[in-house]
């Protein structure tokens, strides 16, 4: 018989999150609520009472941050190493709170210019010993790149090393353990031009998901704005925040660079829809197809 399906779901980080866990005992989705709820408290830049706030407040002065947060801007600037500031978490200007921008209703993280990614990341100060943060004087933070693929890893760690569930937030999830039929998870990806229908199905276990896609209507995105030849990039990886991370680089690489960067990592993979309606997927992606 299979386990029982619970599903839940709140608002958080500007949009949905869904949770669905396949048996196992105790309050899992609450307790992914709460992990949610933590990190939006530390992490978000929509909120004046945030502790990302306080240290975009900073001014340039050493910031001694929570291990939270610390450990979030560590990780956004080794990515941004790894993708040569493709991927910037860095803004012009102080990053004061800014209106949430909305969500895109799915299962896409929307690129829509929220924001102009500053290229300072290089300049970030981070002391290992103190915890302690110095931003450049001309330059504020943005978790907004990476916070919802890490925040769902840190929601199926707090459920336990035999979690069998599924936690997704507006596009980045991680599908954990082998779903309520013992045959892995099923996840669509979503066509960009027609959101009510998928391209493809795929059938995961252990992995992480997370799709980038443009603002209809807009050749750019929100950090760089370059047209690519890219509407949409959704990408399978050891963990939803390189999934999310992946997605949105490739996504303002285009296809060529984009899928060469996916193809670098060991068990990432992708889907991308070109803006011309073209699919162009990796080479391993097949091993994921439902």
């Amino acid at each position: 018989m299979s386990p029982e399906l619970v599903c839940h779901s709140f608002p958080a980080m500007g949009g949905s999150v869904e949770v669905q866990v396949a048996g196992g005992g105790g309050d899992p989705a609450r307790t992914v609520e709460r992990v949610f709820a933590q990190h939006e408290s530390a992490l978000s830049r929509f909120r004046s009472d945030s502790e990302l706030s306080a240290l975009n407040a900073a001014h340039a002065a050493p910031f001694r941050a929570s291990p939270l947060l610390f450990d979030a801007v560590s990780e956004a600037i080794a990515w941004a190493c790894v993708t040569d500031g493709v991927f910037d978490p860095t803004l012009s200007g102080d990053g004061a709170p800014a209106p949430h921008p909305e969500g895109s209703g799915g299962g896409v993280a929307v690129l829509a210019r929220p924001a102009i990614a500053s290229g300072r990341w290089r300049r970030i100060q981070l002391d290992f010993e103190q915890e302690a943060i110095t931003l450049p004087v001309d330059a504020s933070v943005d978790l907004d790149g990476i916070g919802k693929g890490y925040t769902v890893d840190h929601a199926i760690a707090a459920i336990g090393p035999n979690a069998n569930a599924l936690v997704s937030a507006s596009g980045d999830l991680y599908a954990a353990g082998d779903g309520p039929d013992g045959d892995g998870w099923y996840v669509g990806v979503e066509d960009p031009f027609a959101p009510a229908r998928d391209v493809m199905t795929l059938n995961v276990n252990d992995r992480g998901i997370a799709t980038a896609g443009r603002k209809p209507g807009t050749g750019g995105h929100d950090r760089n704005d370059v047209e690519t030849d890219l509407a949409a990039v959704t990408v399978v990886a050891l963990t939803a925040t390189q999934a999310d991370v992946l997605s949105k680089t490739a996504l303002l690489l285009g296809s060529d660079a984009g899928l060469r960067l996916i193809e670098r990592f060991d068990a990432a993979e992708c889907v991308a829809i070109t803006r011309s309606g073209g699919v162009l997927t990796t080479r391993g992606l097949s091993e994921y197809l439902a």
